[in-house]
């Protein structure tokens, strides 16, 4: 089987990485972490909290009626990783790129924990139309002078 990390993508229709995954023909197990460091930014109240819970619920609903479900955990999600790799044996994970400056470091964290073990992972381009080295002058840099 192959796990799906859900971040900002919070939706099953049109996930790049989530089709990816999908298109395995492999059992996939979808996953969201409530990362305790994003969490502790946050105000108690924040209504961004509530906005995500009631989007879990909805994308955990349209999951059971496919015979699925969604896996919440909570806490660092490298450590959560670290316990899912000890829990169960899984193929791949997969997930859309996430372009803010924690989120970078975080995955890179988790993706270098799990090719460590051997676990191959897979990002995408989701969020975004263009790649920051896709558009780029002919040496290959990018454009700092925008005319």
């Amino acid at each position: 089987m192959v796990f799906f990390w859900f971040r900002r993508d919070l939706r099953l229709e049109d996930n790049v990485a989530l089709y990816k995954a999908l298109s395995l023909n492999e059992p996939v197990v979808p996953v969201f972490i409530f990362d305790h460091q994003i969490l502790a930014e946050l105000p108690k109240d924040d209504a961004r909290l509530g906005f995500i819970y009631e989007t879990l619920q909805k994308i955990d609903s349209q999951l059971k009626e496919l015979g699925s479900s969604l896996l919440i955990k909570q806490g660092d999600p490298l450590e959560v990783w670290k316990e899912l790799f000890k829990e169960t044996t899984f193929a791949a994970l997969y997930f859309n790129t996430d372009y803010e400056p924690y989120a970078q470091q975080r995955d890179a964290a988790v993706a270098s924990y799990l090719t460590s073990k051997q676990v191959p992972v897979y990002a995408f381009k989701d969020q975004v139309i263009f790649e920051t080295n896709e558009i780029v002058k002919d040496d290959g840099l990018p454009y700092t002078v925008f005319t």
